[in-house]
């Protein structure tokens, strides 16, 4: 279980408990913030941030995921509805033969959670394919007698390719990973939030091959585009206490299994008592992990997410330092994670900096909005990314930084050349396919989605697709770092 931490400090904005009212005082009246009934406080915390008072910021993040509350079902039925849509004419070969079907009447139904039904993010990118060049240069100087895999197989594009195979349901993965990679699929995992009172949180394991494997990785499923749950949580300002290791943002702790409130001792996970219908994420992988290492005893472990996935994929192995999970930790080789959030104060980045284990990569596209929420220079959060980070500041050139870009987003200074990257991209994303072949060629649904970065920038820039492409093609064109 995870073993009791401090309560000292915790913050947790209810954000559904605010009225318009409340908005209205944020701006312009302007109180203590820890004044208002929608947010719990502990006594430290109050007393910590007694000088700190609301502003625009915290009313915009707060108004936004009222917003976000408010359309969360209209939202859901939407992305039901699309996904469905864009399922049934790809399962009829496209738009002309499904008004053949239509008319001839013999249509073809797709089956939700089936081995051909796609997500949302499978229709912007469809490839299932790994890539078999071997990269020039690597984001991880992970050498290939480090790793132990088939050295035909690009690992950077491994990694990429298992986050977003995440969003996908159980038996597309199963589909993928057995018959398109040719390697061993170990579980799926669909895992409670009690705070949210869902299950929110989903993740699959897989090895190289059934026996004797080099390497077991985690992917941890991210934001779905039509989840306001999933995007209330990224821009959430709301942290919990992880004693010494500093404070971490609540709404990622939840959905690895922590209670819904600090009165309800939030840092503690009982597995006594754990519901086999409602499994905790952080029990639920750890013991499979457990079981994975008794059978592969010199297996290393590699943990990956995009966007929400790369927070979790982050703060598993954080939960097993914290757990004292020495056996686990001896295990990890890496953590990759592709356009994440920050998920933790400074004093929690040191900590895990210290750490002998810790091998953290993240890569960062371009104005990608998530990896610059939430703020890391606002008073209450103070967020901070560590780690390497791996910065695309072109079409697929990167470089290793200290910091990216715009670092939080709402620098308006920045939003000439966020708008015309944009631009640029769409304009390139039309023209892949002729300029650097099928494998790269974008449907209606890749350019559509690109399209929307014209009108918030970076959030097309968030694309999973653009993370495989860039393990494809910016390792092999420019210099090893």
């Amino acid at each position: 279980m995870v073993s009791e931490g401090s309560s000292d400090e915790y913050l947790i904005f209810h954000h559904e408990k605010i009225g318009f009212l409340d908005i209205l005082s944020l701006i312009f009246l302007r109180r203590k913030l820890t004044s208002y009934k929608f947010v719990e406080a502990s006594k430290a915390t109050t007393l910590k941030f007694n000088n700190v008072h609301a502003d625009w910021v915290s009313a915009l993040i707060l108004l936004l995921q009222k917003f976000l509350g408010f359309i969360k079902k209209p939202l859901k039925c939407t992305g039901i509805a699309v996904e469905y849509l864009l399922n049934l004419v790809s399962i009829n070969g496209g738009i002309w033969s499904l008004i053949k079907n239509i008319a001839t009447f013999s249509v073809k139904w797709p089956t939700p959670n089936s081995k051909e039904y796609r997500s949302f993010i499978g229709h912007i990118d469809g490839r299932t394919e790994l890539h078999k060049i071997v990269p020039v240069s690597s984001y991880f100087q992970l050498a290939d007698q480090e790793i132990g895999l088939n050295e035909d197989i690009n690992h950077t594009d491994l990694f990429a390719m298992a986050a977003k195979l995440a969003y996908e349901n159980e038996a597309y993965i199963r589909e993928v990973v057995t018959k398109s990679w040719k390697m061993n699929f170990v579980a799926y995992f669909d895992c409670w939030n009690e705070s949210l009172q869902a299950k929110t949180t989903q993740a699959f394991m897989f090895t190289d091959k059934l026996l004797n494997t080099p390497l077991i990785i985690i992917a941890f499923r991210g934001t779905q585009p039509f989840d306001a749950d999933d995007w209330s949580t990224d821009i959430d300002l709301s942290f919990l206490s992880l004693g010494k290791m500093g404070n971490v943002h609540a709404g990622f702790l939840h959905a690895l299994g922590f209670e819904s409130s600090p009165t309800k001792r939030s840092t503690e996970l009982e597995d006594q008592t754990q519901d086999l219908v409602r499994p905790l994420a952080y029990n639920t992988i750890r013991d499979s992990l457990k079981a994975q290492l008794l059978v592969h005893q010199n297996a290393k472990i590699i943990i990956t997410g995009h966007s929400l996935g790369g927070a979790l994929a982050v703060l598993f192995p954080a939960l097993l330092e914290y757990n004292q999970e020495t056996t686990l930790l001896n295990s990890m080789q890496a953590v990759i994670t592709f356009g994440q959030p920050r998920v933790g104060d400074e004093t929690f980045a040191k900590y895990m900096e210290s750490t002998a284990w810790l091998n953290y990569n993240r890569i960062v596209y371009r104005f990608d909005i998530v990896p610059r929420i939430p703020p890391d220079y606002y008073p209450i959060s103070l967020f901070k990314h560590f780690g390497n980070c791996y910065y695309y500041d072109g079409w697929y050139k990167f470089e290793k930084v200290e910091e990216v870009p715009n670092p939080n987003y709402l620098d308006l200074t920045f939003f000439p050349t966020m708008y015309a990257n944009a631009w640029g991209d769409l304009i390139k994303g039309i023209q892949m396919g002729r300029t650097h072949g099928e494998e790269y060629k974008e449907g209606l649904v890749s350019i559509m989605f690109r399209a929307f970065g014209l009108i918030i920038p970076g959030v097309a820039s968030h694309s999973p697709r653009d993370y495989v492409n860039g393990a494809r093609l910016g390792q092999t064109s420019y210099k090893k770092l």
